[in-house]
């Protein structure tokens, strides 16, 4: 069992995107329905919900936030194939479960004057579904369903309590909203609800509680540490469905392109290869094609995406005798000097601070997960 924040951010999937409506997801979440035949029904701690109340009570609970804040959050719970296999088909428990969690969701909450938050404070709804399909470096054919039960839960929930006061953030610090602990609640729970799976369970009494929690947050951060200190090399099916995902990604960004700034596919993947595909090189390919939307070009954007240096300016000199112009790399450039600047060298160094800006890493608070946070993150994102 696990329980995932989605960061959109991180993710990068359009259909997460939380700054507008959650028209899109629901769209989203609907299509395994649409596919099966089957009605498409979403929950509440109140009840049976149809897509559109979803989407008009969640738009409407956004009082107070500005027009590019998270609007809303997205949840998944995802039993494992053993525990499904406990459960069963019984969709009522699964929606109790469902309610149960999102009760320690909210008192998950660190607030003010030690104010505490349960369920009916927030404003969310729930889908649940039973199937999967190959993605990524999953095993099997791709776009082809897995086997096994696959049954999970998607959540999407409010960014504001229901009196619209209080923002609610589970990306935000581990003071303010600590997803390990919450993650081990949800795997308490799912214990305390529909028992232990498992034979290595049977030989020692099942702790309850807060015990319980302790455990299974042990649990988490422990096998967080085991990967971290353990990098596993990437098989050559992995290298291979994320060097197919980048040839669809470079040619998007290309499409934003002239034809005389188009990124070469292969140093690309190679530049990917070099970082070892980690999160910092997806970043700034991010930051390439987020630029080339804007209409700014990322000179020598392969150099970029392996070392980070955003662009090689050649030592110009402003004035007869005048100081060179620094080159630009992943910060703010030195502002030119001389008094007297020419709008052709006046326009360089604006398009050289407009690049720095965008090319500029993400700050802390931007990402604010804690180290195990970001590993349990990772390995969630490979078994999802």
């Amino acid at each position: 069992m696990y329980a995932k924040v989605i960061n959109p951010k991180t993710n990068g999937q359009k259909v997460y995107n939380n700054s507008g409506s959650t028209r899109r997801l629901t769209n989203y979440l609907s299509q395994e329905a649409k596919e099966n035949g089957w009605p498409l029904a979403f929950f509440d701690g109140s009840g049976e919900k149809i897509a559109e109340e979803v989407v008009i009570r969640l738009d409407n609970n956004h009082k107070g936030l500005r027009k590019d804040a998270a609007k809303f959050y997205s949840l998944v719970l995802s039993p494992s194939q053993d525990e499904l296999r406990q459960i069963g088909d019984d969709l009522p428990a699964l929606k109790k479960y469902t309610q149960n969690v999102m009760e320690d969701y909210a008192k998950n909450f660190t607030l003010k004057n030690e104010k505490e938050l349960s369920e009916p404070n927030l404003v969310w709804a729930a889908t649940i579904h039973h199937t999967r399909k190959n993605r990524g470096t999953d095993e099997g054919v791709q776009g082809e369903w897995k086997e096994g039960p696959q049954t999970h839960i998607h959540i999407i929930v409010s960014a504001r309590d229901a009196d619209q006061k209080i923002t609610l953030n589970p990306l935000s610090t581990p003071d303010r909203f600590n997803r390990v602990q919450f993650q081990a609640k949800a795997m308490a729970q799912i214990e305390t609800q529909f028992g232990r799976t498992g034979n290595h369970y049977i030989t020692r009494p099942n702790p309850v509680g807060k015990e319980l929690i302790a455990e299974k947050a042990a649990e988490i951060t422990t096998k967080a540490a085991a990967n971290k200190r353990e990098k596993k090399p990437l098989t050559a099916q992995q290298i291979a469905a994320k060097d197919a995902r980048l040839d669809t990604q470079v040619a998007r960004v290309n499409f934003k392109l002239d034809a005389s700034q188009q990124l070469d596919p292969e140093r690309v993947k190679q530049a990917a290869k070099t970082r070892g595909y980690d999160d910092i090189f997806y970043r700034r390919l991010g930051n390439v094609e987020r630029n080339a939307e804007k209409g700014i070009y990322t000179p020598n954007p392969h150099q970029y995406l392996t070392t980070g240096r955003v662009v090689q300016l050649a030592a110009l000199q402003v004035g007869v005798g005048g100081p060179p112009v620094r080159a630009v790399h992943s910060v703010r450039p030195a502002p030119l000097a001389a008094p007297s600047m020419s709008a052709g060298l006046r326009a360089l160094e604006q398009t050289a601070s407009r690049l720095a800006r965008a090319m500029t890493p993400a700050s802390k608070t931007q990402d604010v997960r804690s180290e195990t946070e970001k590993e349990v993150d990772k390995e969630q994102e490979q078994e999802w």
